[in-house]
């Protein structure tokens, strides 16, 4: 009965979320190796790109934005959730915001965004619910689920990759992550 209630209610979040969200918005499925200015790339899972043409039947050109830090790309300038990374060069000056164009297959390219997280939000609730009830990842933002996180990791006793896997999907869908409220 409590995962039933659990899912109803993901279900009419998303719903109000993610209905008004543009056609050409898609998000990356998993984190992708791709090419930008010719450089050997990364994209991370959950980064919301507009499509903006097919390069060829398998590749799709996107473009993002995000705040500028050596070779990395974040979603703010508090280095909350990386977007992107290149491997031999810098996206430019620190601190600017930069929009950036990248070749990607297009199977790592998602219309529902609800997709990309259904297994990290399991875990979250496998976790999360061992000993209290878990709070909805809207309920906090970016920085309050990092200090959250770091006192509860005791506790759940997640490893390194775990605690990396579940702090992506709590910072993504955060009430100032990747899809926040004010998309409704």
């Amino acid at each position: 009965m409590k995962n039933i209630f659990k899912r109803l209610l993901i279900t009419l979040f998303a719903v109000g979320s993610f209905s008004l969200l543009s056609a050409s918005e898609m998000y990356i499925f998993q984190t992708a190796n791709v090419k930008i200015d010719n450089n050997k790339a990364k994209l991370y899972i959950g980064t919301p790109v507009k499509v903006l043409k097919d390069v060829d039947d398998k590749n799709s050109l996107v473009e993002f934005s995000g705040m500028v830090f050596g070779n990395k790309l974040y979603i703010n300038k508090d280095k909350s959730l990386l977007l992107a990374s290149v491997e031999k060069s810098t996206f430019g000056k620190d601190g600017e915001t930069k929009k950036v164009q990248a070749i990607i297959e297009k199977g790592y390219l998602a219309s529902n965004p609800l997709e990309i997280w259904e297994e990290h939000e399991e875990f979250f609730y496998e976790n999360c619910t061992q000993c209290h009830a878990a709070h909805a990842p809207t309920e906090h933002s970016m920085l309050e689920w990092d200090a959250i996180l770091q006192t509860m990791n005791g506790f759940a006793q997640l490893d390194e990759e775990e605690a990396a896997y579940l702090a992506r999907f709590v910072k993504a869908t955060s009430n100032n992550g990747f899809y926040p409220k004010t998309k409704k």
